[in-house]
C-alpha cells in the first residue's frame, strides 16, 4: 500500500474517533428568539454536533465537562443535575432494574448518612428523549431529620448514560419534579 493511502486511512479513522467524542455538559449560555420573544437555553457539546436544551425558567447552570448542575430559585436545598457516565447504570431498562436498585442502594447516589430509603416508584420508558429509551427510578429517604425525595432518570444514549437527577425536600418533591421533567422535553440532539 503506498504511504500516502496509509496517511490518509490514518486521517480518516482519526477523524471519525474525533467525531464521536463524548457529550459535553459545560454549559454554553445561549438565547433563541422565536417570535420576536427571547428564550433562554444552553448549548452542550457532543463532538461538533450542539445538544440544545432549555432549563426551567430562572434556574441557572453552572458545570464541567460530567455534569451540569443547577440552581433552583427560592428553593436553597433542592439540587437538579444532568449528568453522563460511559455506560449505563442497569443492564436493561427492564422489570429486572427493580430489583438491582433495591438490591445494590449505592447505584441511588444518595448522600452519605441517608436513612430509611424507599423506592417508591420505578417506570421503565416515561418519556423517550430525542429517541432514546429512559428509566426513571424515584424515592424517599431522611436525611438528618428531614424527610427528602430524589428521582433519577436515566437515558441510555447508545449505550452511555445520561440521568437527569433531582434531589429535595419532599414536600417540594412534586412541584419540582414536574417543572424539571417538563423542560427535559426541550433537549434537542442528545
Amino acid at each position: 500500500m503506498r504511504p500516502a493511502v496509509i496517511a490518509a486511512l490514518a486521517v480518516l479513522a482519526l477523524s471519525a474517533v474525533a467525531a464521536r467524542a463524548d457529550l459535553d455538559l459545560t454549559p454554553m449560555p445561549d438565547v433563541h428568539t422565536m417570535e420576536r420573544v427571547p428564550i433562554a437555553r444552553l448549548i452542550f457539546h457532543d463532538g461538533a454536533k450542539d445538544v440544545i436544551y432549555q432549563p426551567p425558567r430562572g434556574w441557572t447552570c453552572s458545570g464541567s465537562h460530567n455534569q451540569a448542575v443547577f440552581s433552583i430559585p427560592d428553593h436553597e436545598q433542592a439540587h437538579a443535575s444532568i449528568q453522563t457516565a460511559p455506560k449505563v447504570r442497569v443492564p436493561a431498562f427492564d422489570d429486572k432494574a427493580a430489583k438491582l436498585f433495591h438490591d445494590n442502594p449505592a447505584l441511588l447516589q444518595l448522600p452519605k448518612g441517608a436513612k430509611d430509603v424507599k423506592i417508591t416508584e420505578v417506570d421503565i420508558n416515561p418519556l423517550v428523549v430525542d429517541g432514546h429509551p429512559t428509566l426513571e427510578v424515584q424515592m424517599t429517604y431522611s436525611f438528618f431529620g428531614q424527610a427528602c425525595a430524589k428521582s433519577i432518570l436515566m437515558v441510555n444514549r447508545n449505550g452511555s448514560e445520561v440521568s437527569f437527577v433531582l434531589d429535595t425536600l419532599d414536600p417540594d418533591f412534586k412541584m419540582l419534579h414536574q417543572i424539571f421533567r417538563t423542560s427535559i422535553f426541550s433537549m434537542e440532539n442528545l
